[in-house]
């Protein structure tokens, strides 16, 4: 069965509960309001990574997708020096997404996938997946671009074959997805990736090491090329995104996850003891 509309919110009690009772499979979309340079509204990321779900959906009839209502803030201390950003904190952050999620599977959804659209998001949302998968309810995720890996090289024309920030590929699904707001005579091409001010980033590429970026008030607020945005891009990337994260869902949905909680320490175990209980 398929649900007149994939987004949970629009939907009655009585649909989503038949939605699980037919295997929905249900995606979080994650997002950050964030400036994105000088020619992106704010709402970017949580457009992007929805878009993508619900690319997912509408190339599914085998069983329905439902789409849980996006998160739109996230971890973006690093923006912050620019109007219009919102941030949560880490623990906010994780605990929303958290507390969604067994939210969403306390009705009997077992298989829940996160799709992030925030490069800030990433390690944190990696760690609430290994929270819960740790304690029994496991819990996949990626982040849109994960899913086009191989289609950056032959539908961006830039230098950047993947995504940056306020970039080709991000303002090409904007352009194609809402164009609306957006002024590309604004759009700058950056290529320096963000750091502390008069950090040598040769220092990093030489020996390994990582150090996270801050898109403070001393850079434009771009990494990337987004003169090179067109929405055709934009309508390839989001169509290529959904179309893997639509077969990622429907070989996903027959795995056996009962066995999970088996596979981890009893309650009053000595690991347990020591780590606690999530949630």
């Amino acid at each position: 069965m398929q649900p007149r509309t994939p987004f949970w919110q629009r939907l009655r009690r009585d649909e989503i509960a038949a939605c699980q009772q037919a295997g929905a499979v249900v995606l979080l979309p994650l997002g950050s309001t964030e400036q994105h340079g000088a020619h992106l509204p704010v709402d970017v990321d949580l457009v992007c990574a929805t878009a993508v779900c619900r690319q997912a959906a509408e190339q599914t009839t085998d069983f329905p997708i439902l789409i849980a209502p996006g998160l739109w803030s996230g971890y973006s201390p690093h923006h912050m020096d620019y109007a219009g950003s919102l941030t949560l904190s880490v623990g906010t952050f994780q605990a929303i997404v958290r507390e969604i999620c067994q939210a969403i599977m306390h009705h009997g959804f077992d298989k829940v996938v996160l799709v992030n659209g925030h490069g800030g998001n990433v390690s944190l949302m990696a760690t609430v997946a290994a929270q819960l998968t740790t304690s029994g309810q496991p819990l996949a995720h990626c982040s849109w671009w994960d899913l086009v890996q191989e289609e950056f090289a032959t539908i961006l024309t830039g230098d950047t074959k993947g995504v940056g920030h306020a970039c080709e590929a991000e303002t090409s699904l904007y352009l194609h997805l809402v164009g609306e707001g957006v002024n590309m005579n604004a759009a700058v091409r950056d290529d320096r990736w963000p750091f502390l001010p008069g950090f040598d980033e040769r220092l990093l590429r030489e020996t390994g090491v990582a150090l996270p970026p801050l898109l403070g008030a001393w850079t434009s607020g771009v990494h990337g090329d987004p003169t090179q945005a067109t929405a055709e891009k934009g309508r390839r990337l989001v169509e290529a995104a959904g179309g893997r994260l639509a077969e990622f869902c429907a070989r996903y949905r027959p795995v056996d996850l009962r066995e999970a909680p088996r596979m981890y320490p009893a309650r009053g175990s000595v690991t347990t003891r020591i780590w606690g209980r999530v949630g």
